[in-house]
């Protein structure tokens, strides 16, 4: 089998903090809603191109972008310009974790000038993997105590699971909702979401695919199975 490697891609709003501060003191409701604004056209043409966005700060996103080519990262990064208040800017690299790869895509994006691209190369076979995973009963416990503090604690559920899958290069992100997504490394995705799921009781679908959209899709059909009780394991994969 040959050895395969996760692509992920770095997009950076160049000097959005300069903008913000430009906007005089009751400028929040307005970085809010740019921020929104452009993850939104982000997500929709990454889409178009299999690719997934995770918000980082929002004026660095995360694209997961196995298999695709800088012609369609620079197809993103003109959707981004068109509302972005400043310059966008991508590095992409690929390496053994995603973890691996988003920092060296940091690294790469250090070398790009505002409006460019750096895409590495990568001497592996591209491929994505991913678990979608269900933390329990989200809506009773929300009902319970109320938004807030159902909300405070998820976040806490979720930097346990990043805590303990860090050093093993995955890229942990609330989805929202009842939904944890995990960026896994190829050789050991379903291991990593075995782990995951014993820290409080988790159900993980994971997809394995060529590129991030496709897995994603098939992680949630995987944890769809899972809940509907035709699949009794915790963990469910699929590959396609």
């Amino acid at each position: 089998m040959p050895e395969l490697a996760s692509r992920i891609s770095v997009l950076e709003l160049v000097g959005f903090r300069e903008w913000t501060e430009s906007l005089g003191p009751d400028r929040e409701w307005i970085i809010q809603s740019v921020q929104a604004r452009v993850y939104a056209r982000v997500q929709e043409e990454a889409a178009k191109h299999e690719a997934i966005v995770l918000p980082a700060r929002y004026d660095y996103m995360l694209i997961l972008s196995s298999n695709v080519d800088a012609r369609g990262l620079r197809r993103i990064l003109r959707a981004a310009e068109s509302v972005s208040p400043v310059p966008v800017r991508i590095g992409s690299a690929c390496s053994s974790t995603p973890l691996a790869a988003e920092e060296a895509a940091f690294n790469l994006l250090q070398d790009a000038k505002p409006g460019g691209l750096e895409y590495g190369g990568c001497r592996s076979e591209e491929a994505a993997a991913v678990a979608h995973v269900d933390l329990n009963d989200v809506t009773g416990l929300t009902l319970k105590l109320g938004a807030y503090k159902a909300y405070h604690m998820i976040v806490e559920l979720v930097e346990r699971v990043e805590s303990m899958l860090i050093q093993a290069g995955v890229i942990t992100q609330y989805l929202g909702g009842d939904n944890l997504l995990l960026v896994l490394p190829l050789n050991s995705a379903r291991d990593l979401a075995r782990e995951a799921v014993k820290i409080s009781d988790l159900k993980a679908g994971v997809g394995v695919s060529r590129t991030y959209r496709r897995a994603m899709a098939l992680a949630t059909e995987a944890l769809s199975e899972i809940r509907s009780g035709s699949v009794k394991d915790k963990v469910y994969s699929k590959i396609g």
